[in-house]
């Protein structure tokens, strides 16, 4: 198993959030960036497989401080020396994809092939509309159904010009949303192009491009699918080579999940186990005590779970097969039992993963971490005990 981070970085106290404006506040940043580092370089240190950062802008309430993962990405990796820096995910609809694959290439540079890639199709209209405005339909002029569909329409497109991008020195791209390179480019460069590159016809005319620089070594990153819920999304995943990253619960859904993965994987002739290629999400929180983890645990992601996620739909993630995602009780309590947070001493902790992990052997767990709303000496403390007394039941590479 490979184990990593998935940071959705809160800067301050939930008390600092209630003040209002928290994402603005320079003082909160930088503690944010110190708290981050100082985990990070602890985590690069005893052989956890990544750190993640999730994409969202416009985030003044501060709950959510993630606008830019790539950034983020290198300035961690500019840090450490062995973990891998990524992003769970990139929206894809509201990016140029062209960009996306060069500033992943960028980082999988200077990382020196540390760069793992995620991508998602957005659920939060407050930016994804702004950024993606441009395209008509992503500004939320068309309904909510032609809404969905041309996210999902542009997060296929998209990822599969990225692909070209990382695979192939030079490419052509025909969509109903690109044509690469424009038609009808005449490139006054023509003679240095047909010498020392590719893509040019007799004419003058560009036939292809190339991103530069490649990825390190010419590699293709490790990919992921934050969070994929249908089993068509799941399946396409597999299919594509990408890890879906699941947070539903029920025991008996989540496994569901775990056989269409399996079985699209054995389909294309991969012959995987149960659960390989496949990702985990929960939030863990590892004190000296029951007691002392659960005291941290209710200041901790339930807060930003329940007042900001939850209106959103996300509950769906800890529903019960038949209950509605507005039909849960929205509530710590609720978060604990059905086990999206697992929290307790060393011996608690290791006894509830023992299970989950019985239940969904997943190749990748990732750590749900929102930093700001535990303690930093509480949250080292944290560190310190999942990863000495904790993952090594599980994970050869944590120590």
């Amino acid at each position: 198993m490979k184990v990593g981070a998935f940071y959705l970085p809160s800067i301050g106290s939930f008390a600092d959030i209630q003040k209002g404006m928290a994402g603005r506040r320079t003082d909160l940043y930088q503690n944010m960036l110190g708290e981050l580092s100082e985990q990070i370089c602890y985590m690069d240190e005893h052989g956890y497989y990544g750190v993640g950062f999730t994409e969202h802008h416009f985030h003044i309430e501060g709950e959510e401080v993630s606008t830019n993962p790539i950034m983020l990405d290198l300035y961690f990796g500019m840090q450490t020396k062995r973990i891998n820096v990524g992003q769970l995910g990139l929206v894809l609809p509201s990016h140029n994809p062209l960009r996306i694959a060069e500033d992943v290439a960028m980082l999988d540079q200077m990382t020196k092939g540390r760069a793992f890639a995620g991508f998602a199709r957005g659920y939060q209209p407050r930016w994804v509309n702004v950024l993606g405005q441009q395209i008509r339909g992503l500004d939320g002029a068309f309904s909510e159904e032609s809404y969905e569909a041309l996210k999902k329409d542009l997060y296929y497109d998209h990822f599969e010009i990225i692909k070209k991008c990382w695979q192939k020195d030079a490419f052509s791209h025909h969509s109903p949303h690109w044509q690469i390179p424009a038609p009808n480019t005449k490139w006054a460069a023509a003679e240095v192009t047909r010498n020392y590159g590719t893509g040019i016809d007799a004419n003058d005319m560009l036939t292809e491009i190339g991103t530069v620089p490649a990825t390190y070594n010419k590699r293709m990153p490790d990919l992921f699918q934050p969070f994929s819920v249908s089993e068509s999304s799941i399946r396409w995943a597999m299919e594509n080579n990408c890890v879906p990253v699941t947070i539903l619960t029920h025991p008996e859904v989540a496994l569901s999940q775990f056989r269409a993965a399996q079985d699209a994987a054995n389909n294309a002739g991969k012959n995987y186990k149960l659960g390989e290629k496949i990702g985990l999400v929960r939030e863990v929180i590892v004190a000296d005590t029951d007691a002392e983890a659960e005291a941290i645990a209710r200041q901790a992601g339930s807060i930003i779970w329940c007042n900001f996620f939850a209106p959103f739909g996300f509950n769906a993630a800890v529903a019960n097969p038949g209950e509605g995602a507005f039909d849960v009780p929205n509530n710590f309590e609720t978060m604990a039992e059905r086990g999206l947070v697992i929290y307790g001493s060393p011996d608690t902790v290791k006894r509830k993963l023992a299970d989950l992990f019985e239940k969904l052997p997943a190749e990748y767990f990732w750590m749900f971490t929102y930093n700001g709303l535990i303690p930093q000496k509480q949250m080292m403390r944290h560190l310190e005990l999942v990863t000495t007394k904790v993952l090594p039941e599980f994970c050869d590479g944590v120590k």
